[in-house]
């Protein structure tokens, strides 16, 4: 008993002091129990690496550009100008023949910025816009006839939706649409311009369409002088006359390498708004154009510089697509030495030809002036044939035979003389008249 006894007493000392224990750990005890009643899941890649770097922050004002086009906005446009169908082909399709050259390029791999008013939806640009808003608007074109949906169907516009016979000059080339101003907007600010070419170089844009003119600034001036560097090609208009914008030199079209296009009525005559004083470089149709609108389409009412602009911006980018490896520079090149000619002032160099500037074989441009040291390079030297002994055997045969003749060509002329002298007669010849006077006709007197 007395054994019993302390073992009792001992499990009550143990008992004692486990208690404390238990009330310290008696708060984690709950969330411990739901952690063990639910399965812990597997071990992962993801919850076993380095934790990730942390993201660089978004470029500042700088949109990120939609997937698609948005929505028809009726709202925006006037309605008045803007019909369902194309019933005839346009006077500006027939007259450039652009389609003569799809099987050799559409401008498939080409993206094309427009700087514009933005561009809207269309079953003819289904699937081919992206867009950046530059002016906190939103994506819609909302300029009243469409100007920048207009432009994006000159430039790419799928071929015969619907029936149409309305097609785009590059329809296999992409759409950037860059919204840098409104209807509400009177003046274009340089600034968001420059912003919008910066960002349509960024985005991998390798020609820009500005349908736009402004005055110079450094700010335009640096951001088109940026773009150039990387290759890419600016397309601007050459300017309208007009008592809101007033006369040039407008701008970008003005700058060295940007190509400024001027606009040609359905006479190829130079129009009278086509401004003459910014540099012109080549002319498009620009006088009764017919293109694409949110939801529609405006036929025969269209005229400026503007979409003149949008045929050679197409035909810039068949020249990119049929020739990958031209540099900016070069491509414009060969859209100028491929055109029509001038035909006066404001014209440069004449009307855009789609046909040539992609089938033409053109001699290599010269080399700068301005190229680095030459290294030393082989060179031929012209050394002396071998001797020809046969001809040398022949030239002394020749000289011989000669010499020969001439010698007795000599006796001979000794031999008449002297026989005219003796007149043809034997014997020793008569003394002279002279001789005879010195006695030097008989025997010698010594």
């Amino acid at each position: 008993m007395r054994r019993i006894a302390v073992w009792a007493a001992a499990l009550v000392l143990v008992a004692a002091a486990q208690a404390p224990a238990v009330a310290a750990t008696g708060s984690a005890a709950g969330p411990l129990r739901a952690m063990a009643a639910k399965p812990s899941p597997k071990p992962s890649a993801k919850t076993t690496t380095k934790p990730s770097k942390p993201k660089p922050p978004p470029a500042p004002s700088v949109p990120v550009p939609v997937a698609t086009e948005p929505g028809p906005s009726q709202q925006c446009a006037d309605s008045n100008q803007v019909t369902s169908k194309v019933k005839s082909v346009p006077w500006a399709q027939l007259a450039l023949d652009w389609s003569s050259v799809w099987p050799l390029t559409e401008g498939r791999g080409i993206k094309v910025a427009v700087v514009d008013s933005g561009v809207d939806a269309n079953p003819q640009l289904a699937g081919k816009v992206t867009a950046i808003d530059l002016t906190s608007t939103g994506f819609q074109d909302c300029s009243g006839e469409g100007h920048g949906t207009a432009i994006a169907g000159i430039i790419a516009a799928g071929v015969q939706a619907q029936g149409n016979p309305f097609e785009g000059v590059a329809p296999e080339a992409k759409i950037l649409s860059v919204k840098v101003f409104t209807q509400a907007q009177q003046t274009n600010s340089s600034a968001t311009l420059a912003q919008g070419i910066l960002d349509a170089t960024a985005r991998g844009a390798q020609v820009i369409n500005v349908s736009m003119t402004t005055r110079n600034s450094a700010v335009l001036r640096s951001a088109v002088a940026f773009a150039l560097s990387k290759g890419v090609v600016i397309v601007a208009s050459g300017g309208n006359d007009d008592q809101q914008n007033g006369v040039g030199p407008f701008y970008p079209a003005s700058y060295p390498g940007v190509l400024s296009v001027g606009a040609v009525q359905p006479d190829g005559g130079l129009a009278p708004f086509s401004d003459q004083r910014s540099h012109v470089a080549i002319t498009a149709p620009g006088v009764n154009i017919t293109s694409t609108a949110p939801g529609g389409y405006s036929v025969n009412s269209l005229s400026g510089t503007s979409f003149a602009t949008a045929f050679v911006s197409g035909v810039a980018a068949l020249v990119r697509s049929r020739y990958p490896g031209l540099s900016g520079p070069e491509v414009v090149a060969r859209i100028e030495e491929t055109a029509d000619g001038s035909t006066g002032p404001g014209t440069g160099d004449g009307l855009v030809n789609p046909v040539q500037a992609v089938t033409a074989i053109l001699a290599p441009a010269a080399a700068h002036a301005t190229s680095p040291t030459p290294r030393p390079q082989a060179v031929s030297v012209d050394q002396a044939p071998p001797p020809d002994l046969a001809a040398q055997r022949t030239a002394l045969t020749v000289a011989a035979i000669t010499l020969g003749l001439a010698g007795l060509v000599a006796i001979g002329t000794v031999v008449v003389r002297e026989g005219r002298r003796r007149r043809w007669r034997s014997g020793s010849m008569p003394a002279g008249a002279d001789d005879r006077k010195r006695g030097l006709g008989g025997p010698d007197p010594r």
